[in-house]
């Protein structure tokens, strides 16, 4: 009998940030935050591929990443002080999971959060 390997496809952080520092959510605009996480994506030697940015009225912002690596995905509640983040980066080529915490946790450091709450989830082919 034949027993199958296990694959790691890739790993996916989804988190949420509370308490983020007010005088930096307040003052992001679309185009500010896209800038800062493109040079973060660069930062960490992943390739971004295309984005989508939203502005709400109330200063709220929704982003979303295409990677060569798989995507980030946040979104900004500036009247409770907090963001959601999802980063999943693939393992194609190579593991990348390290590069996935370094990522999560730099883009993570832009808000100021007080406290942060995440879940990492391992993709694997089976």
């Amino acid at each position: 009998m034949m027993s199958k390997k296990i694959e790691i496809v890739g790993l996916e952080i989804v988190g949420d940030l509370w308490g983020n520092d007010e005088k930096k959510i307040n003052n992001l605009s679309k185009r500010k935050i896209q800038t800062l996480i493109s040079l973060l994506i660069k930062s960490v030697g992943f390739l971004e591929l295309g984005s989508y940015y939203h502005q709400f009225g109330n200063g709220g912002i929704t982003g979303v990443v295409a990677l060569a690596e798989s995507h980030i995905a946040f979104h900004i509640w500036p009247e409770y002080r907090y963001v959601s983040l999802n980063v999943f980066i693939c393992n194609y080529s190579k593991d990348n999971s390290n590069k996935a915490r370094e990522l999560f946790n730099k883009i993570s450091t832009l808000f100021g959060p007080s406290s942060v709450t995440r879940k990492e989830i391992t993709r694997k082919l089976q």
